[in-house]
């Protein structure tokens, strides 16, 4: 996975574990988790790696009853569009003088 090569070793750990507690391969996260940037970054918004694995364990613990099994992406846009991410934070806007 080319996004673990830019994270440090205890988010590398928290991650994987993570990943083994759900029904979804790395590809999955990894498209989640892509798919999220993108729509924070939509929004001006950022947020942690803490935040975005927490948000993306939510997301896939919410898609745990259901079978078949949705991709963990289209949870994850559900429900950014339902609820946005409490958890993000607003860009520092910065203006040419």
């Amino acid at each position: 996975m080319d996004w673990f090569d830019k994270l440090d070793k205890d988010d590398i750990k928290h991650w994987e574990e993570v990943m083994l507690s759900f029904s979804y391969d790395q590809e999955e996260w990894n498209d989640a988790r892509t798919l999220l940037l993108e729509l924070l970054n939509k929004d001006n918004k950022r947020a942690g790696e803490p935040a975005i694995r927490s948000y993306l364990s939510c997301c896939a613990e919410s898609g745990g009853n259901v079978h078949p099994l949705p991709a963990l992406a289209s949870l994850v846009e559900e429900l950014y569009q339902t609820y946005g991410m409490e958890n993000a934070e607003e860009e520092n806007e910065v203006f040419d003088l």
